[in-house]
């Protein structure tokens, strides 16, 4: 409406946008930065997944539950996140600004209000690093941990001065604008729940505290905050409408303030705010006094004294830090002006030990229970040790040792040992034994050249229990392992690949004198088609080799879900009974379309094509096809999935299939 603003004050989400605003951001762009932020991964200290190595993203995604560890014992947090994502966009989004150390030099003087959470007092920013105070506003009580800045513990600022009116009278401010979105007051008749009584309790407790600020304000601005979460972060478009809608009444006062003292245009930008990119006149390393820290800090940032840098390559740096687990939280300032700065990275030595849960049930394999732990420089500084147990039909015992990059350069290296136990059904044509056991003990040495990808070689013994008068088959095998996974995400991906390939050597005592080879390539593709279409493409394709092969281990096809301890021999193919049909050669072509519906939800429609045969042959003679319906949700649980499929020509009805949980 033209109004000269001069002078900014804001409390928790209102110091985000009243710092991005006293920047010199026009609204529409302090809009649009809110708006593309990704609040789903904000509200949470995920590491992307392009920033971790493959091993730990698979390894850690499938928990559906974690908690922190400390001391080998389960820590309560202060908060349910760090607050690690929050810190990274609001240095992004404060770059300009990051060599600024007093509020008032802004393009327009500025304060930030926290409250001390030892005293309760309201902690009034007016310097300092401009995105570490939009952080500690920000800390809502409970879901995001303390800020410590200059030796005070510090919260959002709701908690003593959610509208922060007579903070912006000490900036010198003569008239007052205020936006205020405190929930209003709910009747005895509304409180009907145990979250509406919490959100009662805490309107109470900033009742007396934004009386006394309103009567401070000279207009003041109500939007209607009724039916809207105060953490409904994405919901930019509604939060916008209502704020215009609550604007309307005040249109009069507001244009005649603006005609009174009408508006420069834009602010000039201070000769002091960074340039895109800046160079480094110094690094210096703050938080820990242990040299492999600092060593380790300084092979993340790969910067020297002269490098130039911009604030996504600083994102990046600091994104490598967070990935390596070792640290509570990272963070950044630079100290200087226009193009020349000293970089100060302060890290908080905490390293993100977790211990974690994860469940599935599939109408297969039936339900299995996960239990999973990782634990930082337990043998080496640096290292990661992860222990793994699965409980259900098919059981899972594992540790796993990896020395993290950072330590020991780009090259990640690691050690495993597993154990695997599980039963199957041979066919008629192979016996026809019922609960045929299998045990497997595998060792591995692993390299993961880039975060997409890994290769590994295995060692490895079995043991096939046939039972009856049959007698056990020892097996031995070495395995060279390629992984190669960029998906975009675990449930649902919406775009990248995922493929395993595998080559194995070995031989049993059957013969003695007899040897195998075992090849596969497991591919899936997926390209998005339109922001709610993405086509699947993938490929199941397996060739072995060699008179000393035992049953157990030939080719099996059938099942829509794959299985723990068999999958390098069980290709899934829709519409078929586990383990309908058995080989030394599979060829399995799929193709699926899937639509968003809404929210979370999807529809599939897709094809399998393929066979299982005893003698190679491409293309393979009269493949069966089977189409498939499907339609899946992602919950707290993980994603819930039902199939219904049919291959065309089999004897069989139409299959239907339920599974609940991710894979593991």
């Amino acid at each position: 409406m033209g109004v000269r603003v001069d002078v900014v004050a804001g409390t928790s989400m209102g110091s985000v946008v009243g710092g991005l605003y006293s920047m010199g951001f026009p609204i529409d762009s302090v809009e649009s930065i809110i708006r593309a932020a990704d609040w789903s991964a904000l509200i949470g200290d995920a590491v992307a997944r392009d920033r971790r190595f493959l091993a730990q993203r698979r390894f850690d995604e499938r928990a559906i539950l974690s908690v922190p560890l400390r001391d080998l014992s389960v820590s309560i947090p202060t908060g349910a996140i760090v607050g690690s994502n929050i810190i990274r966009l609001l240095e992004a989004a404060t770059w300009e600004a990051a060599g600024v150390r007093r509020f008032d030099e802004l393009p327009r003087p500025f304060v930030a209000v926290a409250t001390d959470l030892e005293t309760g007092e309201a902690v009034a920013l007016r310097g300092g690093v401009l995105s570490e105070a939009l952080r500690a506003s920000t800390g809502i009580p409970g879901v995001i941990e303390p800020l410590i800045i200059e030796g005070r513990l510090l919260v959002d600022g709701a908690l003593s001065r959610n509208l922060p009116a007579a903070d912006a009278r000490e900036l010198g401010a003569d008239f007052v604008i205020c936006s205020d979105v405190s929930d209003p007051l709910d009747s005895a008749e509304d409180l009907e729940s145990l979250l509406d009584v919490f959100s009662q309790v805490t309107s109470l407790s900033m009742l007396a505290a934004n009386t006394e600020q309103r009567q401070l304000c000279d207009v003041l601005i109500r939007p209607d905050v009724d039916g809207i979460s105060p953490l409904a972060f994405d919901a930019v478009a509604d939060w916008v409408m209502r704020g215009d809608t609550a604007v309307a009444p005040h249109e009069a006062a507001l244009r005649e303030l603006a005609a009174a003292a009408p508006s420069s245009g834009q602010l000039p930008r201070p000769t002091d705010f960074f340039a895109d990119s800046v160079r480094i006149a110094g690094i210096v390393i703050a938080g820990s006094q242990d040299l492999r820290v600092t060593r380790l800090v300084r092979a993340e940032l790969e910067l020297e004294e002269g490098d130039r840098v911009d604030r996504v390559g600083m994102e990046s740096r600091l994104g490598d830090l967070d990935a390596t687990g070792l640290f509570r939280l990272v963070r950044y300032r630079l100290d200087g002006a226009a193009t020349d700065a000293v970089l100060t990275v302060t890290v908080e030595e905490r390293p993100r030990d977790r211990l974690g849960v994860g469940l599935r049930y599939d109408d297969e394999w039936r339900a299995a229970l996960l239990f999973t732990a990782t634990l930082h420089n337990v043998l080496t500084y640096g290292s990661v040790t992860r222990f793994d147990l699965r409980v259900g039909e098919e059981t899972r015992i594992g540790a796993t040792l990896a020395r993290r990059r950072g330590v020991t350069g780009r090259l990640g290296t690691s050690f495993a040992v597993y154990w695997n136990q599980g039963e199957l059904d041979l066919p008629p044509l192979l016996g026809g034994r019922t609960g045929v056991e299998l045990t497997t003990a595998t060792l591995s040495f692993g390299l993961a050249a880039t975060r997409s990808t890994a290769l590994s070689f295995e060692v490895g013994a079995e043991r096939a229990a046939y039972g009856m008068d049959a007698p056990d088959i020892l097996l031995l095998s070495g395995a060279a392992v390629l992984h190669h996974e960029t998906l975009d995400r675990i449930d649902f991906p919406r775009s990248g690949a995922d493929i395993t390939s595998r080559f194995e050597w070995g031989g049993t005592d059957i013969t003695g004198d007899e040897r195998f080879t075992h090849t596969m390539v497991d591919a899936r593709f997926f390209v998005p088609l339109h922001s709610r279409v993405t086509l699947d493409l993938g490929a199941w394709v397996g060739y072995q080799s060699g008179g000393d092969l035992p049953p157990h281990r030939r080719f099996f096809l059938g099942g829509a879900h794959p299985s723990a301890v068999f999958a390098t021999t069980h290709a899934t193919f829709q519409g078929l009974p586990q383990q309908e049909h058995s080989g030394t050669a599979v060829q399995v072509a799929r193709v699926g379309l899937r639509w968003r519906v809404g929210g979370n939800s999807f529809l599939r429609t897709g094809t399998d094509v393929g066979g299982v045969r005893d003698a190679w042959q491409f293309p393979m003679e009269r493949p069966m096809t089977a189409w498939a319906l499907s339609a899946g949700t992602g919950t707290l649980v993980g994603p819930i999935e039902v199939d219904l499929a049919k291959v065309w020509g089999d004897r069989h009805d139409p299959r239907l299939s339920v599974s609940v949980g991710r894979r593991f």
